[in-house]
């Protein structure tokens, strides 16, 4: 699934059910098209305040793994019993 705004959430209640979760997100940051936008309905807020309390619950759920700059590239089985492939591109660093 995807790290927007609704993959995030969707990954925060699958693993606060106890289910393990892999967060594949082909950006290099989560947040989605709601991170991009001055203000998003229906408080009006900035995308921070409601984003920032989904990564805080992220970032201290032991059965979430996340993946940027990541893409599903195959998906096989059955409900309950899936096997997917996912590619990593990779991060540069630069030297100057």
């Amino acid at each position: 699934m995807g790290g927007g705004i609704s993959g995030v959430t969707a990954a925060l209640e699958a693993a606060e059910c106890g289910k393990d979760v892999v967060l594949v997100e082909k950006q290099p940051t989560l947040g989605g098209r709601v991170s991009q936008l001055y203000r998003y309905f229906p408080k009006l807020c900035h995308p921070t305040c409601g984003m920032e309390i989904n990564f805080k619950r992220l970032k201290v759920n032991k059965r979430i793994r996340v993946l940027t700059m990541a893409e599903v590239t195959s998906l096989s089985g059955k409900a309950g019993d899936y096997t997917v492939a996912v590619k990593i591109a990779p991060r540069y660093v630069n030297e100057n």
